[in-house]
């Protein structure tokens, strides 16, 4: 009598297992590296996080409208990839080696939902990060406080220091 083998086993633990690895996050969740914070003076300050190595290209607010028109923003560009910055003041005169890039967005408005973007990386890696915000949002903010996200329907209020010494493994692309 010859043996034969369950048909269906082999091929449903191979379907199985693809399952596993490739239905479950195909898609890196975003990461964290971009805070939006509001001033004292009311302005808006854009925060990358402390990632070593780290050089920012692109800062950028963006309207978040669905109009098919050109998109309405404000964004600052590193022309060298020299170095980066701690901070950046939206609306203001881009840091010292930086130029602003045509504007069209020159003041925030209630009831418009907004992007803020980052764009940089360390050495050939890119590293990117965005918060979604509106004024609303930052109008909530208390002292210390900076909206933050990493996916999702809705931004983060977290810590200021919290923002800036977080988590080491958001800084890998």
């Amino acid at each position: 009598m010859i043996r034969r083998r369950r048909p269906g086993l082999g091929y449903a633990a191979v379907v199985s297992i693809a399952l596993a690895f490739f239905g479950t996050g195909c898609t890196p969740e975003p990461k964290g590296v971009l805070a939006v914070e509001r001033v004292e003076d009311g302005g808006i300050r854009l925060l990358p996080a402390d990632c070593p190595g780290y050089v920012t290209r692109d800062f950028s607010v963006v309207a978040d409208t669905d109009d098919d028109g050109e998109p309405v923003g404000w964004s600052v560009h590193n022309d060298g990839w020299t170095g980066s910055v701690h901070d950046v003041l939206v609306f203001q005169d881009p840091p010292e080696g930086w130029r602003s890039m045509g504007d069209k967005l020159a003041a925030l408005q209630k009831g418009v939902p907004y992007v803020a973007n980052v764009s940089g990386g360390m050495g050939d890696r890119t590293l990117k990060g965005r918060v979604p915000f509106t004024v609303e949002d930052l109008e909530g903010l208390k002292s210390g406080e900076v909206l933050t996200w990493a996916g999702g329907d809705t931004n983060t209020k977290t810590g200021r220091e919290d923002f800036l010494h977080g988590d080491p493994a958001r800084c890998e692309p």
